[in-house]
């Protein structure tokens, strides 16, 4: 301030008349407090931004065709310039790719463009493109397309800053400072020159700065760091030091410190900002888009349902619990009876091609009609993402936009958006489009980028994230610009970036209390300090938390009671559960924590053994008694095999390329069916039912299950099958032991028959030319006996207090849901 006052002292230039330009909006505030403090009367100069002061002189309203910095408009421009060059039959993935680096590299050119009087933009533009030459070939050919169709689409540009250029600007200030940032801001220095005497560039500061007020702190890891630099930022408030700068070198890691801070209580202001797309509403969004696509997963469904208020919560978990129970994993295998009301009317209404105009208006229909449009109006970071878009009735500030640019003068066509493409740019706003979450009252600590540190005066500053990885002391320049192009253009090439990253380093070290914080390890790679980091006179020191060395030991085996939680129905999987590991019963079954089945796209074993029994369930329901013959039976298993497939998702149709495999060996596991049956039949066996439900009693325990198949041999003895699609040798080697496998003898139990017989029906091994076997146990009714009184036993001592150690070893253990609770691995 000094050195401004002394200037306007030395010109005679009155204060209200001059305008001094600012590198980034957040000084103008701080700057005319600083100057209030030692002018406690007379006029003010103006601190702004250029942008800022163009604002106050005229209000900008550009052409459709404009670059504008909005993410949404700008997208749909550089489609049009693109379709004008290159025509609409682009490949989908490469002309996504192709815009988002349009728009990317029009947005470096711009400040050099917005830096010429309009004018002379034109003439600049196309001297630009002559220097860079002929466009490529190869992959080069897409970079330099892309570099000749910014230049043509910012030379044609006008920009909002074009009023510092008219003779308004020229009445308003009679001169200009500027007090130039850590990089060269091109319009404020081209504007200063165009002043001549009447503009001037100051420096910032004493050419010395203070010693460093600094604490370098070495952590371990990313959590580490987390939780060190919260705990710099703590220490700082507690003493009195507020507010505290928060540099956001790490945007993740600045994410976690802000989480945590916002755990202790305290008032934060994020200046750097999250993309929209990583906010709740932009995720909610992309939940409906995802949903909407004609084969889409049921996950994706779930997902989504699971975040719209229109659809009752407690209906979505038992929907998911019952297509998880299903394994279902495309929403278009799901039958109609389990879909909610109106769920299917919702989403097809966002299947069709359509103009993009049309696509606003009907996605803010369907955010509307799914609850999800007043929770986005409630929300700062809903609302922007409504504003950004221009859902609903702001639909029509897109149209024709981007057609002109594409038409190149003839008659602006409206073309019909895919899906995919409607996703792929919604997508690309969000990523495009920032968002700054308010505060309330005065923040305790700003979150800042280490570049807007400058001139601005905190009473701590907190760095972390000052490893070679994301404070580089030479950073990378951006863009696909080669040497020569970075300085016939006039873009900062490596040495400028390196000279701008010293500058701001160099502005943390002017006598703020400075905590400087890196972490060794960063996913398992090992990491150095910051270069800058390095250089500071301070030896490092251990973090603020440091980390705990805990003596190693065991931990103790849980023994837990639950007399009170005994389940008066058992299944046979549930006493498989407790026979195998007591543990596995208390969590799995009086606990209910049973895991949520995986809906993976990809068919496995376990859909062959679902597909396998629905089949042959079908088939002897609609056979019965009949017996039409080799060629009738072999269709009407053909044809239900189809029909299940159809109905269980596991088709092409519905995308289960995965279960092509299985459906492979269909041909010969229904011959090898076939040859077992007939035999079967031969002997006099005849089919009674299938999939029936039956329960038992033992004591005051019930017992109860679904069989897969009943038949009654010639005598009219019972005979339980259980199919199996396992290899035959672990089939076999279930029955070779009959008291230790539960199944068969549990399933005896409920049937009440003097005289019964039970046995696995082996079909997979058919693949090899050999018929389904039927594998019966010997000394079943012994094997039943045991079980029941093992059973009644077991229980009784459960409800009389037994503990439930974790007794599991080998195979019980490899896939039990239970393991991440009973911690055998660590038990002592």
């Amino acid at each position: 301030m000094a050195a401004i006052d002394a200037l306007l002292a030395a010109r005679r230039w009155p204060a209200s008349r001059v305008v001094v330009l600012l590198p980034h909006p957040r000084l103008a505030a701080q700057a005319r407090q600083a100057w209030s403090a030692t002018h406690a009367h007379g006029l003010v100069p103006r601190f702004a931004t250029p942008r800022q002061w163009a604002e106050t002189l005229m209000p900008w309203s550009g052409s459709p065709e404009d670059l504008s910095r909005d993410p949404a408009r700008d997208a749909l421009v550089a489609e049009g310039w693109l379709d004008r060059v290159l025509g609409a039959g682009t490949e989908p993935g490469l002309r996504r790719e192709l815009v988002a680096r349009l728009v990317d590299t029009a947005g470096q050119l711009a400040p050099l463009a917005a830096a010429r009087p309009p004018a002379e933009r034109q003439a600049w533009a196309d001297a630009a493109r002559e220097a860079l030459g002929l466009p490529g070939v190869g992959h080069a050919r897409w970079e330099s397309l892309v570099s000749h169709v910014a230049l043509a689409w910012v030379g044609a540009c006008g920009f909002d800053t074009d009023v510092l250029w008219s003779p308004l600007a020229q009445a308003d200030a009679d001169a200009l400072v500027l007090l130039p940032g850590h990089q060269s801001d091109p319009l404020a220095e081209a504007l200063c020159r165009a002043r001549g005497e009447q503009g001037v560039v100051l420096d910032w500061g004493p050419a010395e700065a203070p010693a460093p007020n600094a604490r370098v702190l070495r952590c371990a890891d990313f959590e580490h760091e987390a939780l060190s630099a919260a705990a710099c930022v703590l220490e700082h408030l507690n003493a009195g030091r507020a507010p505290v700068a928060l540099i956001a070198n790490d945007r993740l890691l600045t994410r976690r410190v802000s989480a945590l801070l916002h755990e202790a209580g305290v008032r934060l202001r994020d200046e750097a900002g999250w993309k929209l797309s990583t906010t709740q509403a932009g995720a909610g969004l992309m939940a409906l888009l995802r949903a909407a696509a004609p084969r889409a997963s049921t996950d994706d469904v779930l997902d989504w349902l699971k975040l719209a208020p229109a659809f009752d919560a407690g209906a979505v978990r038992a929907l998911e619990r019952e297509l998880r129970r299903l394994g279902i994993a495309l929403w278009s295998a799901v039958p109609e009876a389990l879909r909610p009301e109106g769920v299917d009317a919702l989403l097809k209404g966002l299947q069709a091609p359509r103009p993009l105009v049309q696509w606003l208006r009907d996605t803010d229909a369907a955010l509307a009609l799914s609850g999800q449009r007043a929770a986005l109006q409630a929300d700062a970071a809903g609302a922007q993402l409504l504003r950004v878009l221009r859902l609903g009735d702001a639909a029509h500030e897109f149209e024709g936009l981007g057609e002109a640019a594409a038409a190149g003068g003839d008659t602006p066509r409206r073309p019909r958006w895919r899906p995919a493409r409607f996703n792929a740019w919604v997508r690309e706003v969000l990523e495009g489009a920032g968002f700054q979450p308010a505060v309330q009252g005065e923040a305790q600590v700003v979150v800042l980028p280490l570049a807007h540190r400058l001139g601005r005066a905190f009473a701590a500053v907190v760095a972390p994230g000052c490893d070679e990885r994301h404070l580089p002391a030479s950073p990378d320049p951006v863009g696909t610009w080669t040497r020569e192009q970075r300085e016939a253009l006039g873009l900062p090439d490596r040495e400028a970036l390196r000279a701008a990253a010293d500058s701001a380093w160099a502005s943390l070290l002017d006598g703020t209390p400075l905590d400087v914080l890196w972490r060794q390890h960063d996913n398992g790679d090992p990491l150095l300090p910051s270069p800058w980091a390095e250089q500071l006179p301070i030896a490092p020191a251990d973090a603020a938390l440091p980390p705990r060395e805990l003596a190693p030991a065991g931990t103790a085996a849980p023994r837990p009671r639950a007399p009170t939680l005994v389940p008066e129905r058992v299944s046979a999987s549930a006493y498989e559960d407790l026979r195998r590991c007591p543990y596995r019963f208390f969590a799995l079954r009086q606990l209910r924590l049973a895991e949520a089945d995986e809906l993976d796209t990809e068919a496995d074993a376990r859909d062959l053994g679902n597909w396998l029994h629905d089949v042959l369930h079908a088939f002897h329901a609609e056979r019965r008694e009949a017996r039409p013959g080799e060629a009738a039976d072999r269709e009407a298993l053909d044809r239900l095999a189809e029909s299940v497939a159809h109905s269980q998702g596991l088709t092409l149709e519905h995308g289960a390329s995965g279960f092509l495999p299985y459906r492979a060996q269909w041909p010969a596991l229904r011959e090898g069916y076939l040859r077992w049956l007939y035999a079967h039949e031969a002997q006099g066996h005849r089919f009674v039912e299938a999939e029936a439900a039956h329960e038992a009693r033992v004591g005051r325990w019930r017992l109860y299950g679904r069989l897969d198949r009943i038949d009654h041999a010639a005598d009219g003895t019972p005979v339980l099958i259980d199919y199996k699609t396992e290899s035959r040798q672990r089939t076999e080697a279930r029955i070779r032991v009959p008291f230790e496998d539960t199944q068969l003898a549990f399933y005896a139990a409920l049937i009440d028959a003097p005289v019964l017989r039970a046995g696995y029906l082996s079909l997979t091994d058919a693949r090899n030319g050999e018929p389904a076997l039927l594998l019966e146990p010997d000394d079943l009714a012994a094997a039943r006996d045991a079980l029941l009184q093992g059973l009644a036993s077991d229980l009784d001592r459960i409800a009389a207090g037994a503990p439930l150690p974790a007794l599991g070893e080998g195979a019980a253990c490899e896939h039990c849901g239970a393991r991440g609770l009973c911690r055998k691995d660590f038990l002592a």
